[in-house]
């Protein structure tokens, strides 16, 4: 263990904050709102930037943002707390608790694997969202859509074969609080987590008043200065993945509550006990190199000597970042309005980091693509007449997501573009299925799906579909 102690904060925030200023300038964010927690208080917050660039108002503690994924540390307490009521058991199969699942198409795997711990840890197979329409679409499917699309929902790798990020997974894990509760899943949370630690700020859906607070969200132009409203689209039937609303005054207390050791007033242990809040975050999976690992819901990260919990979220307009150490009783977060932004993580590294002690801690590349880790089965070697020769090139996906398809050693590669490094999908190799254009993924957050493209009449490709989100070619 080490022996680091945290700095007094009068010792670090002189460099800090010329630094988040001058970041905000530089990756071009709208706003930028960050909170430090040490122990059991928000010790400092501040607002760089502006929440609404017609008017130039600052964000504070207060402001609402999107905060996306954070949202699964959420839904994956409620599992914990239900579980200590022994309503389910962490390795119970979805079908026991969801019957309609059994329907779902096992690819590879099997219905059985399908646990609630490998669906709170990405290792289920599942694939990342529902076949209906998500990303491109004006609102996600209801929970009734997505469970009548179950028949064509796939299990596309073998249970704990990789980490597969699934924001199914979690939704379906929301219709499994529903029902063993009796409530609906933002009924539970409210009541049995968000009051009983007074987060009363954070809401699953907008009212007149709390859409009066929340910040407004920006996506970026690629190829120029600029950034432009994002619309607000709901997640439908799988909120329980992301649809929570929350500011750095809520998400303070959140981190707070992952350093108690006793109850307060009563209600901390009444959400999780002590035994449970360790479970919480001992880590279940391991990436090879020790560099990571996957808790349940929770995401631990090695820097240096220090290791951190934390949680990402990406939505139309917002990212935001939660990151401590348990260790050292300290955590902070960043709220951007600004999506896809993928530097969001190092901005909380960074805090951490300066607080113990390492003055200068370099800047945090976007988290890695996740290697290829499934054979490859059938190489993509195109001939001169074959439409898959003209596949490599530039693709953008709104709100602004590029990826480069390159043909490298006999195979097409999904590859980071440094245009906007930010890996959605980044690192897979395109396997050739029986179908022209379409392809099977190996590796990387769509693996085991299918990637569909398109052509026009030249029969050159023009888009692919891939976990959700439309690529369109922009160039060759």
């Amino acid at each position: 263990m080490s022996s680091t102690t945290v700095l007094p904060l009068e010792d670090i925030l002189p460099g800090l904050e010329p630094r988040l200023e001058q970041l905000v300038i530089n990756e071009r964010l709208p706003g930028l709102m960050v909170g430090i927690v040490i122990d059991q208080d928000l010790a400092w917050s501040q607002g760089f930037g502006t929440r609404d660039l017609a008017t130039g108002e600052p964000a504070d503690r207060h402001t609402l943002h999107r905060v996306a994924s954070i949202t699964k540390t959420l839904t994956t307490t409620a599992i914990l707390q239900l579980r200590d009521r022994r309503l389910l058991a962490l390795d119970d199969p979805l079908t026991g608790h969801l019957p309609e699942f059994s329907q779902a198409r096992a690819v590879e795997g099997s219905h059985e694997q399908v646990t609630l711990r490998r669906l709170l840890t990405h290792r289920s197979g599942l694939v990342t969202e529902t076949p209906l329409p998500t990303w491109t679409s004006s609102e996600f499917p209801s929970r009734e859509q997505i469970l009548a699309a179950l028949p064509e929902t796939e299990i596309v790798l073998p249970a704990d074969h990789a980490f597969k990020y699934s924001n199914l997974a979690f939704g379906l894990l929301g219709e499994v609080i529903a029902r063993i509760s009796g409530q609906s899943y933002f009924e539970y949370v409210q009541q049995h987590i968000l009051e009983p630690l007074g987060m009363t700020d954070s809401v699953y859906e907008l009212t007149d008043d709390t859409r009066q607070s929340m910040a407004i969200g920006y996506s970026p132009e690629l190829f120029r200065d600029e950034t432009t409203p994002a619309a607000y689209v709901s997640l439908g039937g799988v909120a329980a993945c992301g649809g929570l609303h929350s500011n750095v005054a809520d998400l303070a207390r959140w981190i707070a509550f992952q350093f108690r050791t006793r109850p307060q007033d009563g209600t901390a242990d009444a959400v999780l006990a002590p035994t449970t809040l360790d479970e919480f975050h001992q880590p279940q999976y391991s990436e090879p190199d020790w560099s990571a690992a996957q808790c349940l819901g929770w995401r631990s990260l090695r820097v240096g000597n220090n290791v951190y919990h934390g949680h990402g979220g990406g939505i139309f307009g917002f990212s935001s970042q939660v990151l401590f150490s348990k260790q050292h009783r300290i955590g902070a977060i960043a709220l951007a309005n600004l999506w896809p932004y993928p530097m969001i993580q190092s901005v909380t590294v960074q805090i951490l980091e300066r607080l113990l002690g390492n003055p200068d801690p370099p800047p945090l590349s976007p988290p890695p693509a996740v290697p290829n880790t499934h054979p490859i089965t059938r190489p993509c070697v195109p001939g001169d007449d074959d439409p898959t020769s003209l596949l490599a090139g530039l693709y953008v996906a709104d709100p602004g997501v590029p990826v480069h398809i390159e043909s490298r050693g006999g195979h097409l590669r999904l590859v980071l573009s440094p245009l906007w490094p930010y890996p959605l999908h980044a690192g897979g190799v395109l396997e050739p299925t029986d179908k022209a254009l379409v392809f099977r993924v190996r590796g990387g957050r769509g693996a085991g799906e299918l990637a569909v493209f398109e052509s026009g009449e030249d029969r050159s490709p023009t888009r692919f579909t891939l976990g959700g989100f439309l690529y369109r070619k922009v160039m060759a």
